[in-house]
């Protein structure tokens, strides 16, 4: 193993690790109010990129890592997107920003 494979395994793992807590909450207590849908989502696509380049190099233990991220990233995504589906959080796909716009009153 290089020294790069090695700090890959290594930002791998704790980026692993950096969901296990907000996955655990999640699945517990379905409640998902706090966290970003975006946030999630990108970081879910950043992934599965980062997946493809380890696959490419034949890192193993990045593989696996970044498959336990995608795992529980993808729970918590899904969770989030059942509370949007179900109306339990607002949605998240209409944009409020167009909403506010009041034309100029001359």
């Amino acid at each position: 193993m290089t020294n790069a494979d090695i700090i890959a395994s290594i930002a791998a793992f704790f980026t692993m690790i950096g969901y296990i807590p907000q996955a655990i909450k999640t699945i517990k207590t379905k409640d998902t109010k706090g966290i970003s849908f975006w946030m999630y989502f990108f970081s879910i696509v950043g992934v599965i990129f980062w997946l493809i380049f380890a696959l490419m190099i034949g890192n193993v233990p990045m593989i696996f890592k970044n498959i336990a991220v995608i795992i529980l990233g993808g729970l918590v995504l899904w969770i989030k997107t059942v509370n949007i589906l179900k109306n339990r959080e607002e949605n998240i796909f209409r944009f409020k920003f167009f909403s506010k716009i009041q034309p100029n009153k001359k």
